[in-house]
């Protein structure tokens, strides 16, 4: 039966009223989904409600609370055994802490991680999830066990329309080759079927490839972990260049954050990280380094962390990305003194339209070169500028919404989210807003929607290793990944999908929030000394929850009478803009987060930030895709 809930009160509306909406009203749904355990539900949302919860004992309430519903026994039984031998663990009672021991994330490699380090092993192996389509099986196995029989093998590929590409000079390796495999990018925004779908290891194969679509009039286009949500992948009937085994971009949830550390694949030359021998640039604490587009950042963060010796100085957040996604769209962290990752690169290798290895390594062509959306050829490899080593003193902090970024009058906080502070608490909060964003080495702020409470993680570094600590702990990654396998399950479950929007909201809320530093019952004002590859890849497991995000940049100008102060008003503005966007519409089109970055400009030509010599204020808006199902999402985009 449908849910009988009234239209809430605008001026109520926050993380408190909706949960008693919740308490109240769900159990109306009861007969409609009788495997949800409502009174764990019930249970669990009265204790954050009262502020009297433990964020374990809460995410192991959100687990009892499914785990006997088709879609949490369907997730469950695709874990190897020692997963859900620890699952049971946790969810019986014992500590995360408990459950992991003292292993540094060196847990067994659920099934989908089994595959994915066989295929790079057995790189004649295909991803499994496109068996069904794949011809050049049999083939590729024959060439193990039998003689090379070229005539038979080219006779058996002309049946089934699928192209012998070598990737080596002597013709004794073949590229791994799919036709009219069906494409999804991981936002499920793009969908269509390239008429061939390659996974390359060699440069030589990619040449090959090159002149393969130039004779027969085929259009190439790469993809990684495929996170844009815009068109820019192959297209129908064309060809599509997957930098990563099919089953490992497809497969959610993804175990890399889980596995134990291995060596790069040496028989791929996409997935190598060479740092420079000698310091090729002046600065002593600069450091060359050339990459393979096909390691991905879980790769390279783990590499920087073992070698404690350079790094990037900024990336994006999540580990599920490719080297080369990051750096072919232009993508950025956080920090005003820091541009994108394009404009750290110093050199790009890639196979031009015609077949011809190239490269460039010109500073005046590399502003278009560094950062090219793949219209410059098939990337191969980027030299990147390293810095050394230093390390993050994180003090993330949950304040007040209207404390964390000031607005420009009180009015402009809905009343549901108002608190009563002095003129001069404000003053003070504002002071403590533009000093971090105009100084910190990384600046970024959250708010979940209709939460009283935002997350501000800014931090600055030192060069001083005393205290470091790995970041996330072991029994903290592991707890993200689980947050993650949940809210994958609970986001496409049915019983999800009937919520209204707001209840949505406040459940992806009311876990997000929890396992966010400093947790309930910790010290309110924590200090975490990591390493900067840690801190920037402070989430694990981002890969395992598809979401619809838009992004915006926005220009810093200067204050009123100054040259080279920038001025924050348009960019509180902005926030509260969107804040106030999101109260003008109950269905809550954005359920998830409304996140800032402070950043510095670019020069690159295709970047948005390019000519921001002040810096830039990068906001972006998150749902999930019900919201998209629910036909709320683009509309409020737009606005």
């Amino acid at each position: 039966m449908p849910l009988d809930v009234p239209s809430p009160d605008i001026s109520k509306l926050n993380n408190n009223f909706i949960l008693g909406e919740i308490i109240d009203h769900v159990r109306e749904l009861s007969g409609d989904f009788p495997k949800v355990n409502l009174d764990e539900l019930i249970d669990q949302l009265t204790q954050v409600r009262s502020k009297k919860f433990d964020p374990e004992v809460q995410l192991r309430g959100f687990l009892k609370t499914f785990e006997k519903t088709t879609v949490y026994r369907d997730g469950y039984n695709k874990l190897d055994n020692r997963t859900k031998s620890r699952l049971d663990a946790f969810i019986k009672g014992r500590s995360a802490a408990d459950v992991i021991g003292q292993e540094d994330i060196s847990l067994q490699p659920s099934p989908a991680a089994k595959d994915h380090f066989r295929l790079l092993d057995h790189s004649l192996q295909p991803s499994p999830v496109a068996k069904h389509h794949f011809r050049l099986l049999d083939a590729l196995r024959k060439l193990r066990i039998h003689k090379f029989d070229i005539k038979s093998l080219k006779k058996d590929l002309k049946t089934v329309d699928v192209p012998l590409i070598y990737e080596n000079e002597a013709q004794t390796e073949l590229m791994e080759v799919y036709s009219n495999v069906p494409f999804d990018n991981w936002g499920q925004s793009i969908h269509n079927v390239p008429k061939i779908t390659v996974v390359p290891t060699k440069v030589k194969g990619i040449q090959n490839l090159v002149l393969y679509a130039r004779q027969h009039n085929l259009r190439l286009r790469c993809s990684g972990y495929r996170h844009s949500w815009s068109p820019i992948f192959a297209e129908e009937g064309q060809i599509l260049v997957s930098l990563l085994n099919l089953k490992q971009v497809t497969e959610i949830p993804d175990p890399t954050s889980l596995e134990p550390t291995r060596a790069l694949d040496k028989n791929n030359e996409l997935k190598t990280i060479e740092l420079a021998s000698s310091n090729a640039l002046s600065a002593p604490d600069k450091r060359l380094v050339r990459v393979g587009v096909s390691v991905t950042a879980e790769d390279f963060r783990r590499w920087a962390v073992a070698n404690n010796a350079w790094t990037f100085p900024m990336d994006v957040i999540l580990v599920e990305v490719t080297i080369g996604g990051v750096n072919g769209p232009i993508c950025h962290g956080a920090g005003r003194r820091h541009k994108t990752l394009s404009d750290l690169v110093r050199m790009v290798e890639y196979v031009d339209a015609n077949g011809v290895r190239q490269q460039v390594s010109d500073p005046r062509l590399l502003k278009a070169a560094a950062g090219c959306f793949g219209l410059l050829g098939i990337v191969t490899h980027i030299t990147f500028e390293l810095d050394a080593m230093t390390y993050a003193v994180l003090r993330p902090r949950k304040p007040p919404i209207g404390l964390a970024i000031p607005p420009i009058v009180t009015a402009d906080i809905p009343p549901a989210l108002r608190k009563d502070f002095t003129d001069q608490q404000y003053a003070d909060a504002l002071a403590e807003f533009e000093h971090q964003a105009a100084n910190d080495y990384y600046s970024e702020w959250f708010w979940f929607t209709y939460q009283r409470t935002a997350w501000v993680n800014t931090w600055n570094t030192t060069k001083d290793m005393t205290g470091v600590v790995g970041y996330p702990s072991p029994a903290g990654v592991w707890l993200q990944w689980i947050e993650g396998w949940l809210g994958g399950i609970l986001s496409s479950s049915k019983f999800f999908q009937a919520l209204p929007g707001r209840w949505q909201g406040q459940l992806l809320a009311t876990v997000g929030m929890a396992v966010l530093p400093p947790m309930l019952l910790e010290d309110p004002n924590p200090e975490i000394i990591t390493y900067v590859p840690e801190a920037l890849h402070f989430r694990r497991g981002v890969q395992n929850t598809r979401v619809r995000d838009m992004e915006f940049q926005i220009p810093l100008s200067p204050k009123a009478g100054s040259t080279d102060i920038p001025d924050f008003d348009p960019v509180r503005r902005a926030w509260w803009d969107v804040i106030n966007l999101v109260y003008a519409d109950v269905s809550c089109p954005m359920r998830l987060t409304l996140e800032l970055r402070i950043m510095g400009g670019s020069d690159i030509l295709l970047a948005p930030q390019r000519g921001n010599t002040l810096g830039t204020a990068s906001i972006e808006i998150l749902t999930v895709p019900d919201a998209v199902t629910d036909g709320e999402w683009e509309g409020f985009c737009q606005k």
